[in-house]
């Protein structure tokens, strides 16, 4: 059947010039090269394009999709890949005007998808890699794999780009769903000169502009979607969970490399097409960083795996990267426009900064998480990236809306463990070495609560650093009558399963330490530990009881005055002192020990542990317990310093808030 086009449309194309009416009927009578054209001239012709819609949608609906590649169709198939390229181009001319691009959007591809999806399921299928096609191609037959990415890929970012049905196909559509993201496989596959399109030679930044494009369109797909859904479509398509979350990170690494590798624009302005392909790109980044995300964050998805195989240091690779790059002014109009400025810019970095804050809340281990980000440079990153003055920021929106401020703020309720502070002190030293100060205080936000956090830090890692730091329990055995020594890792080591903190070199050793003491002693070191056994607080535990030492006396007069206030159910009802670790500045808040339990419900020690502590009458406080989090989870424990103390005549030797113990009494193995 000869494509054909109603008579209103038929008139409307009289405003054509003559040699392009001429065109158009030889399309319409079946010409490839008149089609071909015709496609061509679009450029030149300009706002009249939209009136060849018609012409493109006839040739597709005149012919059915062919079942494979034969010489019998192969008119059919050059046809149909000149009219999606011409439908394909006439959007791309719309730029970003929405108004009017709903309108054509809607008219060239939303009324027609089920006719033109079935087109691009041919193309994806037989050109682009691994394909259906034949190893030889029928005489005439010519389309690159950059056009059959294009005719595939851009009707779908166009209609999601201009329409809420294109969105809405991509969020719940597991048939486009699953086309989408086989696109997705591919494109990460591909090579660079696989993006080589005849009119555009020697432009290297089209592979760039098509990852980021696919990067754009694959959040959209997680938005408002069933948890189950894109993560099975998404894995399915990439051969598995670990090649799944490969490629989510490969991705990010690309783009990373695309935009660091672009040249430097001459002029930042969006006329500028190095700038503007950069600022593209820059969003293509920060779109793959917010798939990652979505990844990790659903039901099925592989948040523990991506931390695993290096989300931390690629996120923050990318962000050392291309800091300078992104944040360079302009000092010009541009720099305050919505989509190009300085702002746009930033965005990039604070959601690389927002995934890291994500995954330190969220992530079984958070304490890895942010050691592991301390390795990579998060804390230079942190000061290298605070606003300029070229950026006119609003000061006093910074705490609530930026998510630099936002994990700085965060770091310091995870100095309380052994594994962040150990990657602390060296970042500490990257920093002294660097000198940051003033590239840093142009901030005065950010400033402000980086000395702050640096006063913390350099506390907390020296405490860390003392002898009476160091979790003694794991290096000997605990036994009174034992000196032996034992490596961390001793598997042959014996742990007591009550207390899951004491270990012993044999089975006499531990029951002579049972007898010995270890019997009571082995309740109140497990209420030291929340009652879980939680491998990050038994071993930084010697840690959390000096913090919380030097807190209970330098905040003593607050403590006191929060005794004096404290209400009691009755007169035998003691006081509690919680020094919540979990918030920085720490907080104290103090409870009659009923009330503690209610409060606490869960996660918390046994009452009759704290009741059966008796403190003296000089002690200026009663009760004290600890509240720390890792990932989701808080977690109450009975006083550590009271409880190492009772247990091994442990002392934090801090008097007065200052570090004044002998070192002779301290229970640090010998070496």
């Amino acid at each position: 059947m000869a494509p054909r086009i109603n008579t209103r449309d038929r008139e409307a194309l009289r405003v054509l010039p003559r040699l392009m009416q001429r065109k158009v009927d030889g399309a319409l009578r079946g010409s490839v090269e008149d089609l071909r054209d015709v496609v061509g001239s679009l450029n030149q012709l300009k706002d009249v394009t939209p009136l060849l819609l018609p012409v493109f949608h006839a040739q597709l609906e005149a012919y059915p999709v062919p079942d494979r590649i034969s010489p019998d169709v192969v008119p059919v198939i050059m046809l149909a890949k000149w009219s999606l390229g011409g439908i394909v181009q006439i959007c791309h001319n719309l730029g970003s005007n929405i108004s009017l691009g709903e309108r054509i959007v809607h008219d060239a591809i939303a009324s027609k998808w089920e006719m033109l999806f079935p087109w691009m399921q041919f193309f994806s299928n037989n050109f682009l890699p691994p394909s259906q096609r034949p190893a030889a191609l029928p005489h005439g037959l010519s389309v690159s794999t950059y056009e059959a990415l294009r005719i595939t890929i851009h009707p779908l970012s166009t209609l999601c780009q201009f329409t809420t049905t294109g969105r809405q196909l991509m969020r719940m559509n597991p048939i486009v769903q699953a086309f989408f993201f086989r696109a997705w496989v591919i494109v990460d596959g591909l090579k660079s000169n696989d993006f080589a399109d005849p009119l555009r030679e020697g432009d290297k930044n089209l592979s760039a502009l098509i990852r980021a494009n696919m990067c754009s369109l694959s959040v959209i797909c997680m938005e408002d979607t069933p948890a189950s859904l894109p993560v099975s479509i998404i894995a399915s398509a990439a051969g598995g969970t670990f090649p799944m979350a490969s490629l989510a990170l490969r991705y990010i690494r690309r783009m990373t490399k695309e935009v660091s590798n672009m040249p430097e624009p001459r002029l930042r302005a969006r006329e500028n097409v190095d700038f503007s392909s950069m600022t593209v790109c820059a969003t293509g980044l920060a779109q793959a960083i917010l798939f990652m995300q979505s990844l990790g964050d659903r039901e099925g998805g592989c948040q523990e795996l991506l931390l695993q195989i290096g989300s931390i240091r690629t996120v923050l690779s990318a962000v050392s990267t291309l800091w300078e790059r992104l944040l360079t002014p302009a000092w010009n109009s541009s720099d305050n426009e919505p989509d190009i400025g300085l702002a746009a810019r930033r965005r990039v970095l604070y959601i690389a900064y927002r995934y890291i804050g994500y995954s330190m809340n969220c992530a079984n281990d958070s304490a890895l998480v942010i050691s592991q980000a301390l390795q990579h440079g998060l804390l230079e990153c942190l000061l290298r990236t605070g606003s300029s003055r070229a950026e006119r920021v609003d000061n006093t929106k910074r705490f609530d809306d930026d998510h630099d401020i936002q994990l700085l703020k965060e770091l310091p309720r995870f100095f309380v463990f052994s594994k962040v502070l150990r990657a602390l002190h060296p970042a500490l030293q990257r920093l002294d070495r660097v000198d940051l100060q003033e590239r840093a205080s142009q901030d005065p936000v950010l400033w402000e609560v980086w000395q702050s956090v640096d006063s913390a830090a350099r506390t907390f890692t020296n405490f860390h650093e003392l002898p009476e730091g160091a979790p003694f329990y794991r290096y000997r055995c605990c036994s009174l009558k034992c000196s032996l020594n034992f490596s961390e890792d001793d598997v042959t080591a014996y742990r007591c399963s009550g207390c899951m903190l004491t270990r012993y070199c044999s089975k006499d050793c531990q029951r002579d330490a049972w007898d010995s003491g270890h019997r009571v002693h082995c309740r109140i070191l497990r209420s030291a530990l929340g009652n879980q056994d939680v491998r990050e607080i038994r071993k930084s535990l010697p840690v959390i009881a000096m913090i919380e030492s030097w807190i209970c006396e330098e905040r003593i007069h607050e403590i006191m005055s929060l005794d004096k206030d404290a209400v009691k159910t009755s007169d035998d009802d003691r006081s509690i002192v919680e020094v919540d670790l979990s918030v920085y500045p720490i907080e104290l808040n103090m409870y009659s020990l009923r009330d503690y339990f209610l409060v606490c419900a869960s996660h918390t020690f046994e009452r009759e542990v704290a009741e059966s502590i008796t403190t003296s009458e000089e002690s200026p406080y009663g009760l004290v317990a600890v509240k720390v989090r890792l990932g989701r989870e808080y977690y109450s424990l009975f006083s550590p310093a009271t409880a190492l103390g009772v247990a091994f005549g442990w002392t934090s030797g801090i008097r007065g808030g200052r570090y004044i113990h002998d070192h002779s009494h301290s229970q640090t193995p010998d070496t």
